[in-house]
């Protein structure tokens, strides 16, 4: 799990509907309250009864959300006044409700084509045309909304989702600051504010968002999490762990906090309890390669190699190009004392990551284990022109050490030097 999973959130008049990395549109489910009193008692929108009858039906099914009989209401008052933009807007709203997108923007095509003020009718059409990838013609729509209404929070906020996409990164940061301004209570638009903050290193201001995005909703479980990930990108990892543990205890499924924890647990020493969450992680997403990758690491770290080697190898198998995941399998296998099954793995890390100065050092010492001295010497040496690179002194110290005792004796004890550690992620 080292991506850090950022959420993106399709912000509502209504309610708020999300989906992963993408906005995930939200309608105008309602009447503009004053045209909605106006049309049960005057018949504000059309002058034949029939029509305004059928419109009246479709209102009322479309608020019980009965989509699909709103649908036919709305297209029964068509059919007898083919002119009224509200009702081919609210068709559109229930088409999308069931599904249909492109025939939703029809008709907010059409709706606009009657009454080219429609600013919700803009702002909607927008969102259809982005759900279909039409990302340029959705930002014409939005800004055509706030041509009309400059007020209107969502289509502000959802035009800033739309530059963001298409790279616009100022633009879009203006966009979610007005959608803020104009809604102080969505969380959803500080949050994904706080993200293009994060994005562009103001990790400050990114922070002090999310914060107030969860002064507006404290059960918002993804503010909680990205909060935990700027703080410990800040090293406040007392803070971000109690952010996690939030997000953790509002939604125990909830994968990328746990695995966050984890990794906490794990540099904190706590390896019983790091090896709890991978071992949750692993549950809710069977597939998940970093967290088995994980669990292997906290497994050796805590003794348990046998376990540690079961982990690894599910994680290969779910990833068999993974070099760190070969090179924890190399050391479970080494500290469990099966040489030979781990100068293997050694050498499949290697070939996957050449650059990998651990398997070049623990390849060196596993095959001075099992007697091969002079192959040993020449990885161990490769180690240290890594080391030099990596700029770690500990490093080469510890390899022209285990080189000087090779040169005392020719024969030092198998057990006189010990394997690198497993690699870990950084929290």
């Amino acid at each position: 799990m080292s991506k850090h999973y950022h959420l993106r959130f399709g912000l509502v008049t209504a309610a708020i509907a999300l989906s992963f990395l993408s906005v995930s549109p939200a309608l105008s489910n309602s009447l503009p309250k004053r045209q909605h009193s106006k049309q049960l008692v005057e018949g504000l929108y059309t002058n034949d009864l029939e029509a305004a009858t059928f419109f009246q039906q479709g209102v009322m099914r479309y608020n019980r959300s009965d989509f699909k009989a709103a649908e036919l209401a709305f297209r029964k008052a068509l059919q007898e006044d083919p002119f009224i933009p509200m009702a081919r807007y609210l068709l559109g709203n229930a088409l999308f409700q069931q599904g249909q997108i492109a025939a939703a923007a029809e008709q907010y095509q059409m709706a606009i084509g009657l009454d080219p003020n429609m600013a919700e009718a803009h702002y909607n059409l927008g969102l259809m045309l982005y759900q279909q990838g039409n990302i340029e013609e959705a930002i014409s729509a939005y800004q055509q909304a706030i041509a009309i209404d400059p007020n209107l929070a969502a289509a502000r906020y959802n035009l800033g989702l739309a530059l963001e996409a298409v790279g616009d990164t100022e633009a879009a940061l203006s966009e979610y600051t007005q959608a803020v301004r104009l809604n102080p209570n969505s969380a959803v638009a500080k949050y994904n504010l706080a993200l293009l903050l994060a994005k562009q290193n103001q990790v400050d201001s990114a922070i002090a968002a999310l914060r107030q995005a969860l002064r507006n909703d404290s059960q918002f479980v993804q503010a909680h999490y990205q909060l935990g990930l700027l703080l410990a990108q800040q090293n406040q990892i007392t803070e971000a762990k109690n952010s996690f543990l939030r997000a953790t205890q509002i939604n125990s499924r909830f994968a990328p906090a746990h695995y966050r924890l984890g990794l906490i647990f794990l540099q904190q020493g706590d390896a019983e309890e790091a090896i709890r969450r991978f071992n949750w992680v692993t549950q809710i997403d069977p597939d998940n390669v970093d967290a088995y990758r994980q669990l292997g690491a906290a497994l050796i770290q805590n003794g348990e190699y046998e376990q540690a080697i079961a982990a690894l190898e599910r994680a290969i198998s779910l990833d068999p190009y993974d070099s760190l995941a070969h090179y924890n399998l190399a050391v479970a296998l080494h500290r469990n004392q099966q040489y030979e099954d781990a100068i293997s793995e050694y050498q499949q890390a290697i070939l996957l990551n050449p650059k990998l100065s651990l398997a070049f050092y623990n390849l060196g010492i596993a095959l001075q284990q099992v007697g091969r001295g002079q192959e040993a010497v020449s990885f161990l040496l490769e180690a240290r022109n890594l080391f030099i690179e990596e700029g770690n002194l500990e490093k080469i110290d510890a390899v022209d050490q285990y080189l000087n005792q090779l040169n005392i004796s020719s024969n030092p004890s198998p057990n006189s030097f010990q394997p690198m550690p497993a690699i870990t992620e950084e929290p």
